[in-house]
């Protein structure tokens, strides 16, 4: 008898610290050895130009683009060629002039994933569709963007710039500095394929693959439509303001 009441008693106990684990919170940032996180919390967001409600789990979101340093560190740990014209003298830069490929493997040796393109847009305009990163102000001086009234040069810019431009979860510079891949294949149109033959040999041609690219870059003045629009381009595609950004699911509780 003495026996089956301390079974009970350990039993009820185990229970409780089970409840406990499955409700305890996530944390809102998580430190890895390729930069800071922050959460993206699971439930609804409005989603897209007409704002349709869309759920998604939890998930981590790099705080800033891929630096140069850390895509430095994986090419030194795996041998995967740096980029034609590598910054290595501006290590807080974002990385660029990369095809979805060469992200995806960063994103495999580091541990993390490319976001999806719903994941990416929920990062960047938060629960409530906003939009714009900050808010619902069109002000173009929170962004690394053609028309920014404050820069004097449009170039790259570190990646922790413009804090003021953060989005509702802490994220930084989803609006401008490079474009971002997610990882959302697409089928182009024969206007896309006629716009984009120039930038890569041989020509681009509709069969291969082809992505998205989201938020524009310091090339482009802002638009109403940048946290809902995009850019497609071939798979083999690299540019020298395209970069990107990684997601890490949370550790199973």
């Amino acid at each position: 008898l003495a026996g089956a009441i301390a079974l009970y008693v350990m039993r009820g106990r185990h229970s409780e610290a089970a409840k406990l684990a499955v409700s305890a919170p996530l944390s809102a940032t998580l430190s890895t050895t390729t930069g800071e996180m922050v959460l993206v919390p699971a439930g609804a967001f409005l989603y897209g130009k007409d704002l349709e409600s869309v759920t998604l789990p939890a998930y981590y979101i790099d705080q800033t683009e891929v630096r140069n340093a850390d895509y430095e560190s994986f090419s030194k740990a795996t041998g995967h060629a740096l980029p034609d014209g590598f910054a290595v003298t501006k290590p807080d830069y974002p990385v660029a002039n990369v095809t979805i490929d060469d992200a995806r493997q960063f994103a495999r040796w580091a541990g993390k994933r490319l976001p999806t393109n719903q994941e990416w847009e929920k990062a960047a305009r938060g629960v409530e569709g906003l939009p714009f990163p900050w808010g619902r102000d069109k002000d173009a001086s929170h962004a690394n963007v053609k028309d920014n009234p404050l820069l004097r040069k449009h170039e790259l810019m570190p990646v922790r710039s413009f804090d003021t431009g953060a989005s509702p979860f802490h994220a930084l510079q989803l609006v401008g500095n490079v474009w971002e891949f997610v990882d959302q294949a697409v089928t182009p149109d024969p206007e896309a394929v006629k716009l984009r033959s120039g930038m890569v040999s041989p020509p681009a041609r509709p069969g291969e693959p082809w992505y998205r690219i989201r938020g524009e870059s310091y090339q482009y003045p802002l638009v109403d439509a940048v946290l809902y629009d995009w850019q497609t381009m071939p798979a083999r595609y690299k540019g020298r303001d395209v970069g990107f950004r990684c997601v890490k699911d949370p550790p199973a509780r």
